[in-house]
């Protein structure tokens, strides 16, 4: 029979052992969540590039059906002022000749060339109200806290407002809303053969952010940080 001094004994190492059964158990846990977290974190990282990529994508075929849709288009031919039946925008949007070069961006609603350093929106937030004049702007009312942040779009001046306060109070968004930009370049090249006569190689390339970062050029690559590239081919329209 224990006396009173080794049941005490007895007590006090099962609660200790019980201490350190609960210390192991909300180390595993721990443990656990963390690496839950981690993975979620990775999957988010992942979806993030794949949107992103998405965007990225949707221009570049634009830029593709434009290529390929543009026209006259015959570098054996001249227009009547002598300059060669090959498109080119005077505004720098579109360049169908032998070279590599920038594309500018024009807004399809507001019908303005950027002058963004990185210009092309791969995604870009929609502005949630529009309005004609800065007094229809400012007068405006019956906003929420949910609405603070959104974007407005003023049509006479073709500018961009954040809505700060419900009074409303505004800032002007230099940005355009656009959150993950790029620099969209093309690079044509005359492949004409004999089986292939007056044929043009255009390759699309757009160098674009991710988390902040980019669209930066980074020569020991020779490459963007982050890019998508698409080729294709425009032959003589006759």
């Amino acid at each position: 029979m224990k006396t009173p001094c080794a049941r005490e004994r007895a007590n006090r190492a099962q609660a200790a052992f019980t201490i350190v059964e609960a210390v192991v158990a909300l180390a595993i846990i721990a443990i656990g969540i963390a690496s839950m977290v981690m993975a979620m974190s990775q999957l988010n990282k992942e979806a993030s590039i794949s949107r992103n990529a998405t965007g990225a994508g949707a221009i570049l075929q634009n830029q593709i059906d434009t290529m390929l849709s543009n026209g006259p288009f015959n570098p054996q031919k001249t227009n009547e002022d002598g300059s060669a039946q090959i498109p080119k925008a005077s505004d720098g949007t579109y360049d169908m000749t032998v070279g590599t070069h920038t594309v500018a961006y024009k807004d399809p609603t507001t019908g303005v060339i950027s002058t963004l350093p990185d210009p092309w929106p791969v995604y870009r937030v929609a502005a949630r109200w529009t309005y004609p004049t800065a007094a229809a702007r400012t007068g405006a009312s019956g906003f929420s806290g949910n609405d603070i942040g959104q974007l407005a779009f003023q049509s006479d001046a073709q500018s961009y407002w954040r809505l700060t306060t419900t009074a409303p109070t505004w800032t002007q968004d230099t940005t355009d809303g656009i959150i993950v930009r790029g620099t969209l370049t093309s690079t044509v090249t005359n492949i004409s053969t004999s089986s292939l006569p007056n044929t043009y190689m255009a390759v699309f390339t757009l160098g674009y952010q991710y988390q902040g970062r980019g669209s930066k050029w980074n020569s020991t690559r020779n490459r963007w940080e982050y890019q998508l590239s698409m080729s294709t081919i425009r032959t003589s329209d006759i």
